[in-house]
């Protein structure tokens, strides 16, 4: 059996909570929990020890295997789980899925330096940086609209059919969305129209967010003065 640990929000967490909804894997146990939580144990100091980081997701195999990273965790499945294939087809697919994969990765990095050095939701936690946020701000955006530039007519990220590419991009923009209020630039169409198409999907159902943490968060834009 494979086990998978997990939290129920965050960019990093839902990639693999939509992965999972979308390739439903045989053989393969879930747990997520609500939020992390020193004082109530959440998750339990035996799952937090599995890695160096003590952060989730967490995949642990029948053999002992440890994986600690959530696009390793998604490679991993692949791997064993080769069923519904979300990698791609050909060397030409997969070399698109890596492609959209890692434009989309270095876009949610932008994305926490912007949220965490100029939040509320940052603040006392690391040092707050206006400059930082701007730069990382206008790189996030930067990554999204060529993210838009090289997408096509067809229904999902990379092709005909749902991949890793779809699995992290729905991930990302729902975050940056729904818990920092931060939309999809005006000019990127394609990606609005592919990301209002994919909301309505069973695996992309919004998780529940803390109530006080989302306050903090809502409204990036405008705490940090950023604009398209």
């Amino acid at each position: 059996m494979t086990e998978i640990f997990n939290f129920a929000f965050g960019p990093y967490p839902q990639r693999v909570n939509i992965y999972l909804a979308e390739k439903q894997p045989e053989g393969v146990a879930v747990t997520v929990y609500a939020e992390p939580d020193r004082r109530a144990n959440t998750p339990p100091p035996e799952i937090r020890a599995l890695t160096p980081t003590g952060s989730l997701p967490i995949l642990r195999d029948a053999d002992g295997t440890l994986v600690g990273q959530s696009l390793a965790i998604l490679d991993y499945i692949e791997d064993i789980i080769p069923e519904p294939n979300m990698r791609g087809n050909t060397p030409a697919e997969r070399a698109k899925v890596r492609q959209y994969v890692h434009m989309l990765d270095e876009a949610l990095t932008f994305f926490g330096l912007w949220a965490r050095h100029g939040s509320a939701l940052g603040q006392g936690v690391v040092r707050s940086s206006r400059e930082v946020a701007e730069i990382c701000a206008d790189r996030y955006f930067g990554k999204l609209r060529l993210i838009e530039r090289l997408m096509s007519e067809e229904p999902f990220i990379a092709g005909e059919y749902v991949t890793l590419a779809d699995c992290v991009a729905m991930a990302t923009l729902q975050y940056a969305k729904d818990f920092y209020d931060v939309p999809i630039p005006p000019e990127c169409v394609k990606l609005q129209m592919w990301f209002d198409s994919f909301s309505q999907r069973p695996s992309a159902k919004q998780p529940p967010y803390p109530e006080k943490q989302w306050r903090k968060a809502m409204g990036l834009m405008g705490q940090t003065g950023v604009c398209f």
